[in-house]
């Protein structure tokens, strides 16, 4: 039964980040949420008895993480913080593009629309931002970056994916990513360092 219960939350949950990050925070209703993860409506309020506000922050938490997840996995996986920005790349522009460009990042559309307005919603994503800063941190000291250098770069390499990945959607084409990754990694290669 415990199983079957964390099953109806994640579905609400996924399916409630994947719709914020398509047709925006404002854009979906509870309704959708429902239909979209064939979950019943009692469900719903059982597990989210703070309706929507309190799906969107499990939404930005959970879709947060798996990104967090991500970067530590190539973080370990790459031959330093250049190599990592190359092989992130190849991922995202894989998804973006599989999605037809209707993918972005799976917490940035909720976060626009709700902060500063919702506490809950903008605690989850400082969150997530410290830990994805936290990986990027590492990563960077493993490299042997001078120490005060490190977080203005962890700060550099979030904004810059995060508004590339802007543009790219916007503009329809991967160029972004490819341009700001190519000058990230000419501040992250050992030379530069």
């Amino acid at each position: 039964m415990a199983i079957e219960k964390k099953s109806q939350r994640d579905s609400l949950i996924w399916a409630a980040a994947k719709l914020f990050r398509r047709q925006g925070y404002s854009g979906t209703g509870l309704r959708d949420i429902l239909a979209a993860s064939g979950v019943a409506r009692g469900s719903l309020y059982h597990y989210f008895p703070g309706g929507k506000e309190q799906i969107g922050a499990a939404a930005v938490t959970a879709a947060g993480g798996l990104v967090t997840e991500t970067f530590a996995e190539l973080a370990k996986q790459a031959d330093g913080p250049a190599d990592f920005l190359r092989c992130y790349t190849a991922l995202l522009v894989r998804w973006l593009e599989a999605s037809d460009f209707q993918d972005g990042c799976p917490i940035t559309t909720t976060l626009l629309e709700t902060t500063p307005g919702s506490t809950a919603i903008g605690d989850a994503g400082r969150a997530v931002f410290a830990d994805w800063g936290e990986v990027m941190a590492d990563m960077l000291a493993q490299a042997d970056w001078p120490q005060d250098r490190i977080a203005p770069m962890a700060t550099a390499i979030i904004a810059g994916l995060e508004g590339a990945l802007l543009l790219a959607r916007v503009q329809g084409t991967v160029q972004p990513i490819h341009d700001t990754v190519a000058a990230l990694c000419t501040l992250l290669e050992p030379t530069a360092a």
